[in-house]
């Protein structure tokens, strides 16, 4: 009996297919590490931009209240010119400050005589138990008012509403 002559080998490649399934794995297991990684950072980004977002929401939340409460306070005479005041307030779990300054100025009315121009100043800030410091103000607000002659807010204009922080 013959037995079938067996083949030679031009090389040897014993061993190949062991060097291609670790190339793989460890191909497999850098992109796994790359997704973690991303995942990761992403989580932290979210968690990072919520609280931004809580914050200014906050601020200008508080900002409005203010708004609306110096307008009640026009209207019964318990503000005018000249007025200094913080108030504090809390949303969406964040304390916030509110500093108001109410100035008042003459302008030229459209028929051509003086009217007087009431305006606030309203700067939002985290409340740290101190002022707002220009760096830490979140929100900022310029309002003017108009008033009839008994005090009473006739309107409201926002001259300008910065979201700074």
């Amino acid at each position: 009996m013959s037995s079938a002559p067996e083949a030679k080998h031009v090389a040897d490649d014993r061993g190949a297919a062991l060097i291609v399934a670790i190339g793989f794995v460890v191909m497999i297991s850098m992109i796994g590490a790359g997704l973690t990684a991303m995942v990761t950072s992403e989580v932290g980004n979210r968690a990072l931009l919520e609280s931004v977002r809580n914050r200014q929401y906050a601020a200008d939340g508080a900002v409005e209240q203010a708004i609306a409460t110096l307008i009640d306070d026009l209207a019964n005479g318990t503000a005018g010119c000249g007025l200094e005041r913080a108030t504090q307030t809390s949303a969406n779990s964040v304390d916030i400050r509110v500093e108001t300054l109410v100035t008042c100025g003459a302008i030229t009315g459209p028929d051509g005589l003086p009217e007087a121009q009431v305006s606030g100043v309203f700067s939002a800030c985290v409340e740290s138990g101190r002022a707002c410091a220009a760096d830490d103000v979140v929100v900022r607000a310029f309002v003017g008012f108009e008033q009839d002659l008994d005090g009473a807010v006739l309107s409201t204009s926002v001259h300008s509403w910065s979201v700074l922080r």
